[in-house]
């Protein structure tokens, strides 16, 4: 028996008990039934699929890099449909779906978290790290501050754990990139005080990740103040 499929299909099951949400309320994973916690192997696919939210159109904005994710609408069973599709050399570790929902003319960006895991049976996957670390450092990448859906003014502080002494990071707004460079870890730690530019868009899309070719990546989506 396929486990992960089988896994889908209970947490379909379940999402199907769940009260659609008011309209008029922000829309979150959790009302549109897409709250779980799902660990994907790598070089698997997962899938599932959930009642629709009335007055709610939910598309994909991005995935990271190994990673391809398509939502899908079906009108005569007022269902929708997620599959994420994982490459087998996808590092393993923490990421996000960034999803758009559009209610009453808002849009609302919203992540959508997910684990690339070891096949089953399969070795435990490391990464290169520095000289100054013990050899086969589990590759490590968590982004602290800030969290999805935060508001993220100019001057923000961007502060995470890493296994590596450096790591990236691209700031998107509208899906042009506003912002760029390396962050320095100390003893595992890095933070910096982010000052931009913004001139163009609410919405926006934080990206860390290590520097290396086959490091983790952690996607953020944000939204910026609207002028007063």
């Amino acid at each position: 028996m396929n486990v992960g499929r089988l896994v889908a299909v209970v947490l379909a099951s379940f999402a199907i008990l769940a009260v659609a949400c008011s309209s008029s309320e922000a829309p979150d994973i959790e009302s549109l039934g897409l709250a779980m916690t799902v660990d994907i192997q790598a070089g698997a696919t997962f899938d599932v699929t959930v009642p629709a939210t009335a007055d709610t159109d939910l598309s994909v904005v991005s995935a990271p890099p190994g990673v391809t994710a398509k939502l899908t609408e079906d009108a005569e069973d007022g269902t929708i449909r997620l599959k994420v599709a994982v490459d087998e050399d996808t590092p393993r570790g923490a990421y996000n779906l960034a999803l758009l929902a559009v209610r009453n003319g808002e849009r609302y960006e919203l992540g959508w978290p997910f684990e690339v895991i070891e096949p089953v049976g399969a070795a435990p996957t490391t990464v290169p790290v520095a000289t100054t670390q013990p050899s086969g450092v589990e590759a490590l990448l968590v982004v602290d501050t800030p969290q999805v859906g935060d508001v993220f003014p100019s001057l923000s502080l961007i502060s995470g754990r890493t296994s590596t002494e450096l790591v990236g990071y691209r700031l998107f707004a509208g899906g042009q990139l506003i912002a760029q460079g390396p962050l320095e870890a100390s003893l595992g730690q890095f933070e910096v005080s982010l000052g931009f530019d913004n001139t163009c868009c609410t919405e926006m899309l934080l990206e860390v990740f290590h520097l290396n070719d086959n490091g983790l990546l952690v996607s953020i989506p944000l939204t910026y103040p609207e002028s007063s």
